[in-house]
Protein backbone atom coordinates (compact mmCIF):
# COMPACT_ATOMS: atom_id res chain seq x y z
CA UNK A 1 0.00 0.00 0.00
CA UNK A 2 2.83 2.05 0.34
CA UNK A 3 4.38 1.88 -2.75
CA UNK A 4 0.79 2.76 -4.59
CA UNK A 5 0.62 5.90 -1.94
CA UNK A 6 4.08 7.45 -3.30
CA UNK A 7 3.51 6.36 -6.72
CA UNK A 8 0.28 8.58 -6.48
CA UNK A 9 2.22 11.06 -4.64
CA UNK A 10 4.77 11.30 -7.61
CA UNK A 11 1.49 12.18 -10.09
CA UNK A 12 1.04 8.52 -11.22
CA UNK A 13 -3.12 7.11 -11.05
CA UNK A 14 -2.08 4.47 -9.27
CA UNK A 15 -3.94 1.41 -7.43
CA UNK A 16 -3.14 -1.09 -4.59
CA UNK A 17 -4.91 -4.85 -5.18
CA UNK A 18 -7.09 -4.09 -8.48
CA UNK A 19 -10.08 -6.21 -7.74
CA UNK A 20 -12.98 -4.44 -9.79
CA UNK A 21 -15.06 -7.24 -11.57
CA UNK A 22 -13.42 -6.62 -15.35
CA UNK A 23 -9.54 -7.59 -13.44
CA UNK A 24 -11.00 -10.41 -11.64
CA UNK A 25 -12.31 -11.79 -14.74
CA UNK A 26 -9.08 -10.68 -16.68
CA UNK A 27 -6.58 -12.62 -14.13
CA UNK A 28 -8.89 -15.73 -13.57
CA UNK A 29 -9.06 -16.35 -17.23
CA UNK A 30 -4.89 -16.00 -17.22
CA UNK A 31 -4.31 -17.68 -14.16
CA UNK A 32 -6.88 -20.76 -15.30
CA UNK A 33 -5.45 -20.33 -18.96
CA UNK A 34 -2.06 -19.11 -19.18
CA UNK A 35 -0.65 -17.27 -21.71
CA UNK A 36 2.62 -15.17 -22.21
CA UNK A 37 0.71 -11.75 -22.56
CA UNK A 38 -2.37 -10.20 -19.89
CA UNK A 39 -3.50 -6.55 -21.02
CA UNK A 40 -5.80 -5.22 -17.94
CA UNK A 41 -8.59 -3.05 -18.69
CA UNK A 42 -7.76 -1.32 -15.81
CA UNK A 43 -4.60 0.15 -17.02
CA UNK A 44 -6.70 2.24 -19.49
CA UNK A 45 -7.13 4.54 -16.56
CA UNK A 46 -4.32 3.82 -14.81
CA UNK A 47 -0.63 4.21 -14.73
CA UNK A 48 0.12 1.66 -12.20
CA UNK A 49 -1.14 -1.03 -10.28
CA UNK A 50 0.05 -2.93 -6.99
CA UNK A 51 0.26 -6.45 -5.11
CA UNK A 52 -0.55 -9.89 -5.85
CA UNK A 53 -2.54 -9.45 -8.85
CA UNK A 54 0.58 -8.12 -10.28
CA UNK A 55 3.07 -10.79 -8.65
CA UNK A 56 0.89 -13.46 -10.11
CA UNK A 57 0.98 -11.99 -13.63
CA UNK A 58 4.07 -10.29 -14.08
CA UNK A 59 5.82 -11.83 -17.09
CA UNK A 60 2.52 -11.51 -18.65
CA UNK A 61 2.07 -8.10 -17.82
CA UNK A 62 5.48 -7.03 -19.09
CA UNK A 63 5.45 -8.77 -22.61
CA UNK A 64 1.73 -6.89 -23.21
CA UNK A 65 3.14 -3.32 -21.83
CA UNK A 66 6.56 -3.08 -23.43
CA UNK A 67 8.83 -0.51 -21.76
CA UNK A 68 7.32 -0.73 -18.35
CA UNK A 69 8.84 -0.40 -14.94
CA UNK A 70 8.89 -2.69 -12.58
CA UNK A 71 9.11 -2.69 -8.93
CA UNK A 72 10.10 -5.33 -6.62
CA UNK A 73 9.36 -4.41 -2.60
CA UNK A 74 11.17 -6.66 -0.66
CA UNK A 75 11.96 -7.25 3.24
CA UNK A 76 13.47 -9.23 5.68
CA UNK A 77 11.81 -12.48 4.96
CA UNK A 78 11.03 -13.99 8.95
CA UNK A 79 9.19 -10.15 9.43
CA UNK A 80 7.69 -10.92 6.01
CA UNK A 81 6.01 -14.34 7.25
CA UNK A 82 5.35 -13.54 10.74
CA UNK A 83 2.91 -10.49 8.93
CA UNK A 84 1.52 -13.39 6.40
CA UNK A 85 0.89 -15.10 9.39
CA UNK A 86 -1.33 -12.63 11.65
CA UNK A 87 -2.71 -11.08 8.20
CA UNK A 88 -4.02 -14.83 7.03
CA UNK A 89 -4.96 -15.64 11.12
CA UNK A 90 -6.81 -12.12 11.52
CA UNK A 91 -9.31 -12.62 8.10
CA UNK A 92 -8.29 -14.04 5.53
CA UNK A 93 -8.05 -17.78 6.03
CA UNK A 94 -11.82 -17.55 7.83
CA UNK A 95 -12.93 -14.79 5.20
CA UNK A 96 -11.90 -17.43 2.05
CA UNK A 97 -13.25 -20.52 4.09
CA UNK A 98 -16.75 -18.84 4.71
CA UNK A 99 -17.20 -17.57 1.31
CA UNK A 100 -15.59 -19.51 -1.15
CA UNK A 101 -18.07 -19.19 -3.92
CA UNK A 102 -18.16 -15.01 -3.63
CA UNK A 103 -15.88 -13.56 -6.37
CA UNK A 104 -13.66 -11.94 -3.85
CA UNK A 105 -12.22 -15.02 -2.47
CA UNK A 106 -12.32 -16.77 -5.50
CA UNK A 107 -9.97 -14.41 -7.01
CA UNK A 108 -7.80 -14.21 -3.89
CA UNK A 109 -7.67 -18.44 -3.76
CA UNK A 110 -6.53 -18.26 -7.66
CA UNK A 111 -3.88 -15.72 -7.17
CA UNK A 112 -2.76 -16.76 -3.71
CA UNK A 113 -2.35 -20.84 -5.30
CA UNK A 114 -0.61 -19.32 -8.20
CA UNK A 115 1.95 -17.38 -5.73
CA UNK A 116 2.63 -18.93 -2.68
CA UNK A 117 1.02 -22.64 -4.08
CA UNK A 118 -1.80 -22.42 -1.26
CA UNK A 119 -4.91 -20.15 -0.48
CA UNK A 120 -4.43 -20.58 3.14
CA UNK A 121 -1.09 -19.43 5.25
CA UNK A 122 1.59 -22.54 5.42
CA UNK A 123 4.77 -21.03 6.46
CA UNK A 124 6.81 -23.43 4.38
CA UNK A 125 5.17 -23.23 1.62
CA UNK A 126 5.37 -19.28 1.57
CA UNK A 127 8.80 -19.14 2.65
CA UNK A 128 10.13 -21.12 -0.39
CA UNK A 129 7.80 -18.83 -2.54
CA UNK A 130 8.91 -15.61 -1.22
CA UNK A 131 12.78 -17.22 -2.37
CA UNK A 132 11.40 -18.53 -5.77
CA UNK A 133 9.43 -15.15 -6.53
CA UNK A 134 12.16 -13.17 -5.53
CA UNK A 135 14.70 -15.47 -8.10
CA UNK A 136 12.03 -15.06 -10.59
CA UNK A 137 11.83 -11.61 -10.66
CA UNK A 138 15.47 -10.93 -10.74
CA UNK A 139 15.87 -13.78 -13.71
CA UNK A 140 13.14 -12.13 -15.72
CA UNK A 141 14.55 -8.55 -15.51
CA UNK A 142 18.52 -9.66 -15.46
CA UNK A 143 19.33 -8.38 -19.14
CA UNK A 144 17.16 -5.43 -18.41
CA UNK A 145 18.72 -4.01 -15.13
CA UNK A 146 16.80 -0.44 -16.03
CA UNK A 147 13.44 -1.47 -16.05
CA UNK A 148 13.53 -3.54 -12.36
CA UNK A 149 14.03 -1.14 -8.89
CA UNK A 150 14.05 -3.70 -5.76
CA UNK A 151 12.91 -1.14 -2.98
CA UNK A 152 12.92 -1.95 0.57
CA UNK A 153 10.63 -0.05 2.85
CA UNK A 154 10.44 -1.36 5.80
CA UNK A 155 14.61 -0.92 5.70
CA UNK A 156 14.34 3.00 5.01
CA UNK A 157 14.39 2.92 1.14
CA UNK A 158 11.61 4.97 0.07
CA UNK A 159 12.00 8.25 -2.29
CA UNK A 160 15.46 8.51 -3.16
CA UNK A 161 15.95 5.54 -4.34
CA UNK A 162 12.31 5.54 -6.27
CA UNK A 163 12.37 8.69 -7.56
CA UNK A 164 15.87 8.00 -9.35
CA UNK A 165 14.50 5.03 -10.69
CA UNK A 166 11.62 7.50 -12.22
CA UNK A 167 13.51 10.17 -12.89
CA UNK A 168 11.30 12.35 -10.80
CA UNK A 169 12.01 14.98 -8.02
CA UNK A 170 12.02 13.97 -4.68
CA UNK A 171 8.90 15.30 -3.17
CA UNK A 172 8.25 16.94 -0.14
CA UNK A 173 7.56 14.76 3.15
CA UNK A 174 8.48 11.58 4.41
CA UNK A 175 7.78 8.22 2.30
CA UNK A 176 4.21 6.67 3.01
CA UNK A 177 4.13 4.49 5.67
CA UNK A 178 0.97 2.60 4.98
CA UNK A 179 -0.98 -0.72 6.69
CA UNK A 180 1.34 -1.28 9.62
CA UNK A 181 0.75 -4.02 11.33
CA UNK A 182 0.83 -3.74 14.99
CA UNK A 183 4.33 -5.81 16.79
CA UNK A 184 3.07 -9.05 18.42
CA UNK A 185 1.59 -8.96 21.54
CA UNK A 186 0.34 -5.72 21.01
Amino acid sequence: MSLAHALGLLGYRSLHFPQDDRTREQVLAFLATGGDRLRLSVLERLDAVTDTPVCASFEALDAAYPGSKFILTIRDKETWLESCRAYWASWVDSYLLARPDDPLPVYLIAIHAKIYGTPTFDREQFSSAYDDYHEAVRRHFVDRPEDLLTLNVCAGEGWEPLCKFLGLPRPRGKFPSENRMPPSGA
